[in-house]
């Protein structure tokens, strides 16, 4: 894994340790896709669905039909009209049914041994699945049918838990307690009525094409709603189902219409496509609900495919705590998020911490315009209250891996400070102002971040970091009152706005954990000495009140000494320290990765400044080579000058 680092500064003469940001590389992980419009897409499909259940509704059963037990035991009762009653004897039951519906007024009943107990129903006909009664169970219920599964706006479901699955699962599997299920039939999976698990229990709905319209409800448990042709569940026995697309399907759709609520527990939509160019798509236009309950957050994620998938964000997503604990974690994921004007997101908590809105797509733009992702108005709204994280790996187009800020973000938290993060796998662009009032920004990229001489960027009770592995290219204006702004570069820090820090701030929740005041640092992937490593360069004025200012550089040379930014500053002078690299022994094969440092690389003419041997210092592996890399520990620096330097990660 190719892993990027940031770093904040220590204390003077020390090494540097690791920021607690770092920027990853990670691979696909889903698959989705849209090329098609996902309106059209979605309404083909439903108008397809509808269709298919018209057409053989009338040779629907109003009961279950041709029940035949194939592994387990249990018995099956219809003896009164309209009641079907199956009593299990064992705890896992799998039984072939010719036909699999339940018609309005009528009820089927699972008594089971207990609530770990599952019937696997398995329809061999060729009817799809139409509940429009009840459906109980005290334990756990599957309902396999190939040509699809129906539940009515009538129906009723109150089981401990259910699958309900256009795929197969073999007897062997079942009985074995491997929940793999494959080959979808040309089916949906669809509900209009009212599904209910119970407290810990979970619903999955699973197929090429699954649909919520009705009511989904299992508290302290899970709501899985997945299309894909493979699927893979992992029943932990905690209420947190584990669900694993093994395989994709053209054209995959997962859509919300309804209401989805998992209080205390786990909501997943997801798709994965197959093959080059086929797509799919996750949309939500109704509400999904996971708050906090019992001290325990919930989870809301809608994912899609990496490459060529698409999630659609509309209506509500509410992680939210309303009745104390923390917020909750809400991520949406796939190649293209797109975040309606409408649409309602939070995980405010009322009295404990705010939670997280993670969306992770490879290419992102805040932007109005046509095409753009999340408009500026929305994701304000949203930073309200709850923090917000834009999150991009590479892509596999080229130019992937940027995040373009186009409108302009202002936000005032309505409780806890709210936080910003944009983390780009390439450069960040800002270019409209960012404003926010007990709230806090963090900007980190594998490139550059570029702040436009048109953008500013502005926090009140509020801090401010920005940090690349390469520039960081300030043309804009930047203040911070009652917070702290950082900056952190690889090469070079350039900043030819003016900049405004008053107070700074320690306040945990508005600090960032960034030191107080204003921080530069520049040349963090230098390899010796002189600004060709990466250096500051200031052209304009830094106002900095009650606010101390601590630069961190690569010198022309070190013999030019402090005070070389004092020029720029209105207030106190800043604190510069110069980077300084230990010089290392070359050293003859022996078989180890002992180094020895001998001094310090540069001319330091009569400064009073050195290298105190008290550590150990090794190469990164035993074998020969030039210019590897060693990594030491324990060695300061000493001399009346010391304070003056600092030692980099490099």
């Amino acid at each position: 894994m190719n892993r990027k680092y940031l770093c904040v500064p220590s204390s003077r003469g020390r090494r540097l340790p690791p920021m607690w940001t770092k920027i990853e590389k990670s691979g696909v992980r889903r698959s989705v896709g849209a090329e098609v419009p996902t309106w059209r897409l979605r309404y083909i499909v439903q108008a397809m669905t509808l269709a298919l259940f018209a057409t053989l509704g009338s040779t629907a059963q109003a009961q279950p039909q041709g029940g035949v037990v194939s592994a387990g035991t249990a018995t099956i009762n219809d003896s009164i009209a309209g009641q079907m009653t199956i009593t299990q004897d064992t705890a896992r039951t799998a039984i072939n049914w010719n036909s699999f519906s339940i018609g309005s007024g009528n009820s089927v009943e699972f008594i089971q041994p207990g609530s770990s107990s599952i019937a696997l129903n398995r329809v061999t006909g060729s009817n799809p699945s139409e509940i429009m009664g009840s459906l109980s169970a005290n334990g756990q219920v599957f309902l396999l049918n190939p040509n699809g599964v129906l539940f009515g706006t009538d129906a009723q479901v109150n089981v401990g838990g259910l699958v309900a699955s256009t795929l197969g699962l073999s007897d062997s599997d079942f009985m074995a307690g491997r929940y793999r299920f494959s080959g979808a039939g040309d089916g949906s999976v669809v509900n209009r009525g009212a599904i209910t698990a119970a407290d810990g229990g979970y619903i999955a709905m699973l197929g090429a094409n699954v649909s919520n319209d009705g009511v989904l409800s299992a508290k302290l448990g899970t709501i899985a709603l997945a299309a894909g042709n493979a699927v893979t569940l992992d029943l932990a026995g905690d209420g947190l189902l584990n669900v694993t697309l093994d395989q994709g399907m053209a054209n995959a759709l997962v859509e919300n219409s309804g209401n989805i609520a998992a209080d205390g527990g786990f909501v997943l939509m997801s798709t994965q496509a197959a093959g080059q160019a086929l797509q799919g798509a996750v949309n939500n236009t109704g509400v999904v609900q996971a708050r906090t309950i019992e001290n325990r957050n919930g989870t809301i994620m809608l994912m899609g495919d990496m490459e060529r998938g698409t999630v659609n964000v509309a209506g509500t997503l509410d992680a939210s705590a309303p009745s104390g604990g923390d917020g909750g974690f809400i991520e949406t994921s796939a190649a293209k998020v797109k975040v309606a004007d409408s649409v309602f997101v939070t995980t405010q908590s009322e009295t404990g911490k705010t939670g997280m809105w993670l969306i992770d797509p490879p290419d992102y733009t805040i932007g109005s315009a046509e095409g753009d992702d999340i408009a500026g108005s929305t994701l304000s709204a949203t930073l309200v209250t709850t923090s917000v994280t834009i999150r991009n790996t590479e892509g596999s187009r080229e130019g992937d891996g940027n995040i373009i800020v186009n409108d302009a973000i202002e936000w005032t938290t309505s409780g806890p400070e709210t936080t910003l993060t944009l983390l780009a796998e390439n450069d960040v662009n800002v270019n409209a102002d960012i404003t926010a009032t007990e709230g806090n920004l963090v900007v980190c990229c594998g490139r550059d971040v570029n702040v436009s001489s048109a953008a500013s960027i502005t926090t009140t009770r509020g801090s401010i970091l920005l940090g690349a592995v390469r520039n960081i290219n300030m043309s804009g204006t930047m203040t911070a009152t009652d917070g702290n702004i950082a900056m952190c570069a690889g090469n070079d820090v350039n900043i030819t706005g003016a900049m405004t820090v008053t107070n700074g701030s320690t306040d945990p929740n508005q600090s960032l954990g960034l030191p107080r005041g204003l921080t530069l640092l520049a040349g963090l992937n230098g390899t010796g000495p002189g600004s060709g490593s990466g250096t500051v360069s200031i052209s304009s004025s830094i106002t900095n009140t009650n606010a101390p200012a601590t630069i961190y550089y690569n010198p022309t040379s070190y013999n030019v000494g402090t005070g070389v930014f004092a020029g720029n500053f209105i207030g106190s002078a800043p604190d510069e320290i110069m980077w300084v690299y230990p010089e290392v022994e070359d050293k003859v094969f022996d078989g180890t990765t002992t180094a020895t440092l001998v001094g310090l690389r540069g001319d330091f003419g009569e400064i009073d400044v050195s290298l105190v041997d008290g550590g150990t210092a090794n190469f990164n592996n035993a074998s020969v080579g030039n210019n590897k890399t060693v990594t030491f520990t324990g060695f300061s620096l000493d001399g009346a000058a010391a304070d003056d330097f600092a030692f980099t990660d490099a």
